[in-house]
């Protein structure tokens, strides 16, 4: 104990220095005692500092290339959302020109295309259009096509090649017959075996993909996954029209419960690119988020680097007060 200076009971307790008989114990005020008594020195210089301090973090080598980084996937990420936009515009229009198209009254497939002459038809051109053709069904010729739907019945549509009386020979899409049947020509699906005037929507032909199920390139098919008129073209006597005529009517309407059941008009939906969009467009605003989100909680959790570096809170000081080893402020022994 220091020679003059007279420590109290508390004081002595925790190590502490005082003076009897008044016992102050003088600390140092905290920056939280210093801001509530109106703004001292500490809390102005506090005030001055943080803004400085939040931007030295947010403009480090290492923040800024976080910062490209994020934005670089919010970028992408609207891009890719955008693109599923146009995309989604590209498919209504296209339905409402195929919409257009099947509304109109049917022509005879002469008048758009020389079906003897393959080599010169844009399918683009007459995709959706309603024509008529006059010819005689070749049943021995026909296939099935698999993974076909009617009322949520999986079965196969059937393909019977139409030979025209003024040339050429165009693939029918007659109908649909339950999976049972699977064996073309499929007797209880019969076609007219006499000349018939067939209406019907024209279809683009589907090409064999590069992934998924294939037709086999060699021998001949009588059930295909696809109407890939090049290759059903090798197992047809004469040039087969490179376009699948989707039935409408024959000149012998069949009966309500007659095989096959009519395909009915092409399904005309927009796929799924409203829902990507809106996908896209939700994680570019989520990544944005965040990321403010958590600069915002690194910039505010904590305070002054100054307290930080001092291992706690800037009231850790005063909340426990003076160790041994901390120097007191001590008032001059009284001579």
């Amino acid at each position: 104990m220091v020679e003059g200076v007279h420590s109290c009971l508390l004081c002595a307790g925790r190590g502490w220095r005082c003076c009897e008989p008044s016992c102050r114990r003088a600390v140092a005020p905290g920056p939280h005692r210093a801001a509530a008594a109106g703004g001292s020195a500490v809390g102005r210089g506090r005030r001055h500092r943080y803004p400085a301090h939040v931007l030295r973090d947010l403009l480090r080598p290492t923040a800024i290339v976080s910062h490209l980084l994020v934005l670089t996937v919010v970028a992408a990420c609207l891009v890719l959302g955008q693109w599923q936009v146009d995309r989604l515009q590209t498919v209504r229009d296209q339905n409402a020109r195929a919409t257009e198209r099947m509304a109109e009254p049917p022509v005879d497939l002469a008048a758009l295309a020389e079906p003897a002459n393959t080599d010169a038809v844009d399918d683009a051109a007459l995709e959706f259009r309603r024509v008529e053709v006059t010819g005689t069904f070749r049943p021995d010729e026909e296939v099935l096509q698999r993974n076909r739907q009617y009322r949520n019945q999986t079965g196969f549509h059937v393909l019977t090649p139409l030979e025209l009386t003024d040339g050429g020979v165009v693939l029918v899409r007659r109908g649909w017959i339950p999976a049972s049947l699977d064996q073309p020509p499929v007797a209880e699906a019969a076609p007219p075996p006499d000349t018939v005037t067939v209406v019907g929507v024209l279809e683009r032909p589907v090409a064999q993909p590069s992934f998924g199920p294939q037709d086999p390139d060699e021998g001949r098919l009588e059930r295909v996954f696809h109407t890939d008129t090049s290759r059903l073209d090798r197992q047809v006597d004469g040039r087969l029209f490179p376009m699948v005529l989707r039935i409408d009517a024959e000149l012998d309407n069949p009966t309500e419960d007659q095989l096959p059941f009519p395909a009915g008009p092409p399904e005309l939906d927009e796929g799924s690119h409203l829902s990507y969009a809106v996908q896209w467009h939700i994680f570019a605003v989520l990544a944005l988020v965040t990321y403010a989100a958590w600069w915002w909680r690194r910039l505010t959790r904590g305070s002054d680097p100054d307290d930080g570096a001092a291992g706690g809170t800037p009231d850790a000081a005063d909340a426990v007060g003076p160790g041994p080893d901390t120097p007191a402020m001590v008032r001059p022994a009284r001579p």
